[in-house]
């Protein structure tokens, strides 16, 4: 039986204590073995925005992921379904 992947995009924004914290370069490490593209990236206000393209199971388990190792830093987070773009490269911090 041949089975599609759903993919799946998001634009996550990260507020609280999530810069100057390893925030970006964790996520980026929870991201290993998952099959994601996109960027994690900090935001002028503070905030941490992620963009992230990928298989909708593995997407989910990089935001339960970084939710899980995160979350005395997480204030709010909030999530945006967007339309796929076709990312590739794998996931990475982007300055």
């Amino acid at each position: 039986m041949n089975q599609q992947v759903a993919l799946k995009r998001y634009l996550v924004r990260y507020e609280g204590r999530v810069q100057g914290v390893g925030f970006r370069f964790n996520a980026v490490r929870q991201s290993t073995g998952l099959s994601v593209n996109g960027f994690v990236f900090n935001q002028p206000d503070g905030s941490v925005l992620m963009d992230v393209e990928g298989n909708a199971l593995d997407v989910k388990h990089l935001l339960t992921r970084i939710e899980a190792e995160m979350r005395g830093n997480i204030e709010a987070v909030q999530i945006d379904e967007q339309p796929l773009v076709g990312n590739t490269g794998g996931f990475k911090i982007q300055y």
